[in-house]
């Protein structure tokens, strides 16, 4: 397990986030007055801003990443790109891809100040949840991009869900994305669970005995991959309890948890850029 090439524009990164759009999406995250679609595209959408911002240089945005988003269960069971119609695009050509601009409220440096956010996708909550599909689809992108990146850092995928697949059990198809590779190493699976839940977010576990009685919980666990060793060190200066073993799981996790666990895998890439 090496984890460690070099990022650049001749071997550029990948990222594709996955996102629940079923309609149990509409229901309020535990703890928030937002619903689970809201949070999860706003986390989404601003970690993709901060992915550029990472990437931009004097001369403008370089090559450094590529982003995929697949959305499913905004129509009965189906999975598809959110950009567009397009599956893979480099990080330059994203700024062309907004949709549009919402303004929020940010804390710079002690002062709130208006923040012009930008949205390539909406929140839906629409139909079922054909994960499977979804990881289908992940992997069809997968495989393609790395026999045209056989030296990159390995794909990240982060999925981010509320609940049971509807279309099979997705184990299988997600032992298969996890086997796809670059002379790196492995593609890393990351799950984001969202619950309606109040109980405390549990965040990068290394065992099932860390996790509370709920029924998917365990499984998704069992679908995410062990953090490497540079994403542990990032983890845990976030987190105290981060071990040895730990997997890049969340289970009933707030927006700020989201975008904690989408800053980690981004921080810890982007530290490899050159």
């Amino acid at each position: 397990m090496s984890y460690s090439s070099e990022i650049s524009r001749n071997n550029p990164g990948l990222f594709i986030f996955m996102v629940d759009q079923s309609r149990s999406m509409s229901h309020r995250i535990g703890g928030s007055s937002r619903s689970k679609a809201v949070e999860a595209a706003d986390a989404i959408n601003r970690q993709i801003a901060e992915i550029i911002n990472r990437c931009t240089k004097s001369e403008g945005v370089r090559h450094y990443f590529d982003i995929g988003i697949i959305g499913y269960g905004f129509k009965r069971g189906q999975a598809a790109s959110l950009l567009s119609g397009a599956t893979i695009v480099p990080i330059t050509d994203m700024e062309g891809r907004i949709l549009r601009t919402e303004t929020q409220k940010q804390v710079i440096d002690d002062q709130e100040v208006d923040y012009e956010f930008p949205i390539w996708f909406e929140p839906v909550a629409a139909s079922d949840t054909p994960m499977v599909q979804a990881i289908q689809l992940a992997i069809s992108w997968v495989k393609s991009w790395v026999e045209n990146h056989r030296e990159s850092f390995p794909p990240i995928v982060i999925n981010i869900t509320d609940g049971e697949s509807t279309d099979g059990d997705p184990l299988t198809s997600l032992a298969t994305l996890q086997g796809l590779s670059t002379s790196d190493g492995n593609v890393l699976v990351w799950n984001c669970h969202l619950s309606e839940s109040k109980v405390h977010p549990v965040s990068f576990p290394y065992a099932e005995h860390q996790l509370p009685e709920d029924r998917y919980a365990k499984m998704m666990f069992s679908m995410s991959s062990e953090l490497p060793e540079e994403m542990i060190a990032i983890a845990k200066e976030e987190y105290e309890n981060v071990s040895q073993g730990a997997r890049g799981y969340v289970f009933n996790a707030q927006l700020e948890d989201l975008i904690k666990l989408l800053d980690i895998g981004t921080r810890a890439v982007s530290s490899l850029m050159k």
